[in-house]
């Protein structure tokens, strides 16, 4: 589901889902909080921390309208990590950075855009704050918004958003890997650029992301390719087939077979997509305590179990395909809040112990590229990041 090479399961922009906030102005009398109208949503944890990467990070989101009767520019955002109200980091964002996280509703909203709102527009600020924890874990969050506007009737001021608590009750879950071998690449995984972070899904009237934290899991090779040979066969690319594993104990609430596989990278879908064949071949488990894993792309007439089974961590579940809305094989997995890969918000996860690579592509004679693998980092308890390259022994 990568932008480049793997298609995504979906994505849609809508939003609300209200929290307070306030606006002051010493510039104009016509200044009025509805000028400017601020929703957030925090992830349904409150603000979860994901532990990765070197760093802890967090995601949430804020929706912005006008209300007023001129355009207005959002000049800056500050994110600010508290201990009651001393302040762990201060994150200024302007510029380039502020333009690369907000997005206009019904936009092209993988691109960096101008965070201006016409009268009546909204938009969406991508908040993934992150920070090194040595200084103390904050309890909260706050949010700062700088607007200008323009003209007489165009208020100015500041926004600040109600602070964010941090979720200390409800860590994210530890769970194995559901793949094994070397060369796993975290496409598409937790970073604030990820289609997977702005795959926001309107259901019933409200926004969800239930991908926020998802992964695209593909093995690549001695070229830092995922295929090797043809790559409009599915048998090329180096995770096809391999077996995916139950990460975690549960039970299966839900399996789907039948869907036909994809040409591999030919721009077409074996069958039409819908709610219903949009994740292909799937299966997704019951952890308990609110917790389900989505397994996506499955290999048709691989899946060993069926609704109703209860599985151990570790059992094969099915194989990797590509089906569904998917451009070539690799295994979607997000940890989410409800049965569904749509209709549910996404939860960060830890897995419980991989080898995380350091690495590069060098060009060699020919023209061709090598993978070349640096020092290597053995880590426990955390989820790989965006495009991180890892390996998952069996337990």
């Amino acid at each position: 589901m990568s932008r480049k090479i793997i298609a995504g399961l979906l994505a849609a922009i809508a939003g609300a889902m209200a929290l307070g906030a306030s606006a002051s102005s010493p510039e104009t009398p016509y200044n009025d909080p509805l000028y400017m109208r601020l929703v957030a949503q925090p992830s349904p944890e409150e603000a979860a921390i994901l532990d990765g990467g070197g760093g802890k990070h967090s995601a949430f989101e804020v929706y912005v309208t006008n209300f007023g009767q001129a355009p207005i520019t959002i000049t800056k955002v500050d994110v600010m990590a508290k201990i009651g109200e001393r302040e762990l980091f201060h994150d200024e964002n302007t510029g380039k950075r502020l333009s690369a996280m907000y997005a206009a509703v019904a936009s092209d909203y993988w691109k960096p855009q101008e965070p201006v709102l016409k009268p009546g527009q909204a938009g969406i600020l991508f908040l993934f704050p992150h920070f090194v924890p040595e200084r103390g874990m904050p309890e909260s969050f706050a949010t700062a918004i700088y607007v200008k506007g323009e003209g007489a009737r165009g208020g100015s001021g500041t926004i600040d958003l109600a602070s964010i608590p941090i979720s200390k009750d409800s860590p994210p879950m530890v769970i194995e890997a559901p793949l094994r071998g070397e060369r796993w690449m975290a496409f598409n995984g937790p970073s604030n650029t990820s289609p997977h972070r702005r795959a926001i899904i309107p259901v019933d009237g409200k926004p969800m992301i239930g991908q926020r934290y998802a992964i695209d899991w593909v093995q690549v090779g001695d070229d830092g390719q995922t295929y090797s040979g043809d790559k409009s066969d599915n048998r090329s690319y180096h995770c096809y087939n391999q077996p995916i594993h139950a990460a975690a104990d549960g039970k299966i609430v839900e399996v789907k077979d039948g869907v036909s596989e994809n040409l591999p990278n030919s721009g077409k879908l074996a069958v039409p997509m819908t709610w219903d064949t949009i994740a292909g071949n799937h299966i997704i488990e019951d952890f308990g305590n609110g917790r389900f894993a989505a397994y996506a792309h499955l290999r048709p007439g691989s899946i060993a179990v069926k609704v109703g089974d209860t599985v151990r961590a570790g059992d094969v579940i099915a194989h990797l395909g590509n089906t569904g809305n998917s451009s070539e094989p690799h295994l979607h997995f997000q940890v989410c809040t409800l049965p569904s890969f749509i209709k549910s918000e996404g939860l960060p996860f830890a897995i419980d112990k991989f080898t995380r690579l350091d690495y590069k592509t060098e060009k060699v004679s020919g023209g061709s590229e090598e993978l070349v693998i640096g020092a290597t980092h053995e880590i426990t308890k955390q989820e790989p990041m965006e495009n991180e390259l890892d390996n998952f022994a069996a337990p």
